[in-house]
């Protein structure tokens, strides 16, 4: 297959499974809903002009041309009014066309099967259950990839030996020179046992080597043992986790510690981790997300002035669905990738992004889910505090009042998606430099 077309199937991959997790999104809506008895007039992937739709039932499924998320639409999402609404304007428009989106199709059996009827709990849950399946899906990928698929790390076959203690040095004195190459070491060998004991990783024999510095080791060498005796050095290192990620200081430095040194270049190998590294792993890379969206104005600023030729761009600052798309297949067209390799990459993209949906949609924000959860949980507090105070209950939280500040939110999220858009396509994050 030619690079264009590798580099084709890495953004299709993308779109697929973007598709896939949106879809999955709202099916965690959907299925509560339905379970509560709340009609659901639509549930569609993406906004905008409809590419494709079918009706099943009460509920018309379908696509919509802007992959830019997705919803479905239940009956008596906002309450009625307490007191007549006699203002007009803009925004009291908005909330009185809120109050009747899709009360088109409300029939007089449907009188008790509108979404602020529910009981809080309900409504949390149907409200939950479209983050939660983006964590479960964002978990399940990441397994799949780390204890799949694997992490790069060290294995025990070298690759090649540096010569010099100054790896950019190609000849120096003996008092210089590595100990891999005093040992002997040579391209090719694979380490089998260390101080007698079998070699199980490069972990494993960085530890020896920190307790005792001068070990016997073994090694295959085309096919025969041959042991050699090797006295590392002690040097300042780069601190790595168990998945190959740099650990970095409170200042975002990369941690150094002292290390043996040997000289050695390993060839790298995909090894799985523990499904508990996994879960780790999935835990970091929301925390991450998280920190992430609360530097976002920060974030978008840079974004911005990189795009205008003022520093830049940041690799692990925020990116657009365009970016992500691109990513992918510089990836997949990669020669020097696996196909194994652009798979569990693919995966682990995909993992992420569900991770990034999942932590982006529980902000307490509306239109999004965690703002409906906030105002499930500001009703909570305030009808238990009319209970307590013995005054009459107060009826759900009218959100809808909420709808000129859900306005504001979505043009916001619209303009920094335009502006991400940009970024990307003038100035593109590269995997590869």
């Amino acid at each position: 297959m030619s690079e264009s077309l590798w580099y084709l199937a890495g953004i299709i991959f993308v779109i697929i499974g973007i598709a896939f997790s949106i879809g999955l999104h709202e099916l965690g809506h959907l299925i509560p809903a339905k379970a509560f008895g709340v009609k659901v007039t639509k549930y569609m992937i993406g906004f905008g002009p409809t590419l494709f739709s079918r009706k099943k039932g009460e509920t018309e499924y379908g696509v919509k041309a802007i992959p830019l998320g997705g919803y479905i639409a239940m009956l008596g999402m906002y309450p009625p009014a307490k007191k007549p609404e006699t203002k007009t304007g803009f925004f009291p428009d908005m909330i009185s066309q809120a109050r009747l989106a899709h009360s088109e199709e409300e029939t007089p059996k449907d009188k008790n099967r509108k979404f602020y009827q529910l009981p809080v709990s309900k409504r949390m849950i149907i409200m939950l259950g479209g983050p939660f399946m983006n964590l479960v899906l964002g978990v399940l990928l990441t397994v799949v990839s780390l204890s799949g698929f694997g992490v790069f790390q060290s294995s025990l076959k070298i690759d090649a030996v540096s010569v010099c203690l100054d790896s950019t040095q190609t000849s120096c004195s003996a008092s210089k020179q590595t100990p891999a190459h005093l040992a002997g070491l040579k391209a090719g060998d694979e380490i089998v046992s260390v101080d007698g004991k079998p070699a199980e990783d490069w972990v494993q024999i960085r530890k020896v080597l920190t307790e005792t510095p001068t070990v016997e080791l073994e090694v295959k060498r085309a096919g025969e043992l041959v042991s050699v005796t090797v006295s590392a050095v002690i040097q300042q290192r780069p601190q790595f986790d168990n998945l190959g990620t740099p650990i970095l200081d409170d200042n975002g430095e990369v941690l150094t510690a002292p290390q043996p040194f040997l000289g050695v270049f390993l060839i790298p190998e995909r090894i799985p981790v523990s499904i508990g590294a996994s879960l780790e792993a999935s835990g970091n890379v929301m925390l991450q997300i998280g920190q992430l969206i609360l530097q976002l104005p920060q974030k978008i600023f840079e974004v911005t002035a990189s795009t205008l030729g003022y520093g830049e761009r940041d690799p692990n600052g925020p990116i657009s669905i365009v970016g992500i798309g691109a990513i992918a297949g510089e990836v997949a067209s990669s020669e020097q990738t696996e196909f194994s390799d652009k798979l569990a990459t693919g995966i682990s993209i995909l993992g992420s992004l569900n991770f990034a949906l999942f932590v982006f949609n529980m902000l307490p924000l509306l239109p999004l889910d965690g703002g409906h959860v906030a105002g499930g949980v500001y009703e909570s507090i305030k009808r238990g505090i009319y209970k307590v105070l013995g005054k009459k209950d107060p009826g759900p939280a009218d959100t809808a009042l909420l709808m000129p500040l859900t306005w504001v939110v979505f043009i916001a999220l619209m303009a920094v998606s335009l502006l991400l858009i940009t970024a990307d396509l003038i100035n593109p994050i590269s995997l590869f430099g």
